[in-house]
């Protein structure tokens, strides 16, 4: 489905006015350093998006796409073209466009240009299918329970997360333009915890990930996988202390030291007299 690049837009716009709601220092101080690359964007803070389109709509572009030049395309001031005749073998081709193209990028990257800014005063998403009908549903739960919840000062629980995400969702009506595969969260007609957990878990992470993405000038950008790794310690297993027999067969030394201690250790019976 061709989603208009108005739409796609709007939803960066509304993702990078969230990420100023935040108080995560993460996000504050990604939002203050990379300040200067959302310049152009004038005053997006305090104005509607249809009204900041209007001045705004010449600094987008469609991504562009990886392509096979035909005589008179028209060179893409953010592609890098060259021309390589035939008579190099693959592997000797692919050295030179490694070398060329690796060189090209650092020149860029030195200069501070990024990728996704092309000089003359374009943006583009990083990709061209954006899941519209997927995004309003993470953007409608980032605004509406996520940041609500982790903005408070108390610790919040998934349990939280998921009554909070109910109430919200349970108003929420399917558009008839939406795929029909396209399913509302947390309104199936199932109430399993574990599923409702899975839920919010996974767009708890989409939250996290969209908001700090914006911060430094990529949307959407990689936000399905969590932003801070789990780190898993691994503890080493306790084995107890083996010893062996004269015989040569082997004994738990630990069990064999609370048997002879039980032996000399034992109080005698008291005799009574009669």
């Amino acid at each position: 489905m061709n989603i208009a690049l108005k739409t796609r837009v709007k939803y960066w716009f509304e993702y990078l006015r969230l990420a100023h709601q935040s108080n995560d220092p993460k996000i504050i101080q990604s939002l203050n350093a990379n300040k200067s690359f959302y310049k152009e964007w004038g005053n997006y803070l305090n104005t509607s998006f249809d009204d900041w389109w209007k001045s705004h709509a010449h600094l987008f572009r469609e991504l562009s796409k990886v392509k096979r030049l035909q005589s008179g395309d028209e060179i893409e001031e953010n592609s890098f073209s060259f021309q390589l005749p035939f008579t190099y073998q693959p592997t000797s081709a692919a050295k030179i466009f490694k070398e060329m193209y690796g060189r090209e990028f650092e020149i860029r990257r030195t200069v501070k240009k990024k990728l996704k800014k092309v000089y003359g005063g374009t943006f583009s998403l990083t990709v061209d299918d954006l899941k519209v009908d997927r995004m309003r549903y993470y953007l409608h739960y980032t605004k509406n329970v996520y940041l609500p919840l982790k903005n408070s000062e108390e610790r919040v629980t998934t349990k939280q997360f998921i009554k909070k995400a109910e109430e919200v969702f349970g108003k929420v009506k399917k558009l008839t333009k939406s795929s029909d595969k396209s399913r509302i969260p947390f309104q199936t007609s199932s109430k399993v915890y574990e599923n409702q957990n899975r839920n919010a878990r996974r767009y708890n992470i989409y939250s996290d990930n969209l908001l700090f993405n914006v911060t430094k000038g990529v949307f959407p950008g990689e936000y399905e996988k969590p932003r801070d790794k789990v780190v898993t310690i691994k503890k080493s297993p306790n084995y107890p202390v083996r010893s062996h027999k004269k015989d040569g067969s082997s004994v738990d030394r630990e069990r064999e030291l609370h048997r002879d201690h039980n032996i000399h250790g034992r109080r005698k019976p008291r005799v009574q007299k009669v």
